[in-house]
């Protein structure tokens, strides 16, 4: 789990869950506004992007299963993936985005 950049507070899945849908959070501990990071945000997206998309290319392609049971694999990955993401965040005290800070 993430932990605070100001107090060191390891936060708990469900204030990562929180923070991941606004993508800021104050601190439970400190009350200082952490954001999810920049990195941890594209990383995330990709390992759950390609998790996905490299699977499913492989059996489409070598098995040629149908759509079905792509739709049902992909219904059933997604919100497995999103439980486990927040294992992943780092948070930033600033909010970066393309590189810049934006306030």
């Amino acid at each position: 789990m993430p932990r605070c950049q100001n107090c060191d507070f390891k936060w708990s899945w469900k204030d990562v869950m929180k923070l991941s849908l606004t993508g800021k959070k104050e601190c439970p501990n400190c009350q200082k506004r952490q954001y999810v990071s920049s990195r941890s945000t594209f990383w995330t997206t990709f390992l759950i992007t390609m998790g996905f998309l490299i699977p499913m290319n492989v059996l489409r392609s070598y098995y040629e299963i149908g759509w079905p049971l792509i739709i049902l694999a992909f219904l059933i990955y997604i919100p497995l993936a999103l439980s486990l993401a927040p294992f992943l965040y780092k948070l930033s005290n600033t909010h970066k985005r393309f590189g810049k800070t934006v306030e």
